[in-house]
């Protein structure tokens, strides 16, 4: 199942975000919880906002929430604004990828612009690979 909620829809927060895949699903909080292995008062928490992206079932939530492609990217950019812009997918590679962090360091003081950094992500996707498998 892909794309559940409508293209143009944004939210506020990662437990907004939550709450709508599972309502677009048809789940209940106790379903959901359940598939995820955690009581609905935790969940019940993270959709109210008040607690944050839980790390340790963020990958599981995007498998239970057919969560994918884009909006997949959408979710985990939720997932670390509420975690003080910790971006639990991004760490790793940032961490283990010195060539990463030089490239970013470089453009953060370069003051690179949303375009420029456009160009570098067709570049890498490379033009038509871009074209075919909606790479953005």
């Amino acid at each position: 199942m892909k794309n559940i909620l409508l293209p143009d829809e944004c939210y506020n927060s990662f437990g907004e975000y939550v709450k709508a895949r599972r309502e677009a699903l048809g789940k209940s909080i106790r379903g959901l919880a359940s598939e995820l292995d955690m009581t609905p008062a935790y969940l019940s928490d993270i959709e109210k906002g008040n607690r944050n992206a839980p790390e340790r079932y963020l990958e599981k939530m995007t498998e239970v929430l057919c969560i994918e492609g884009d909006d997949a990217y959408y979710f985990y950019d939720l997932a670390g604004k509420s975690r003080n812009n910790i971006y639990p997918d991004l760490v790793e590679y940032i961490g283990n990828t010195e060539i990463a962090r030089v490239a970013l360091r470089k453009a953060r003081d370069l003051n690179i612009s949303n375009s420029q950094w456009q160009d570098f992500i067709d570049q890498i996707c490379g033009k038509k690979k871009m074209k075919e498998e909606g790479c953005h």
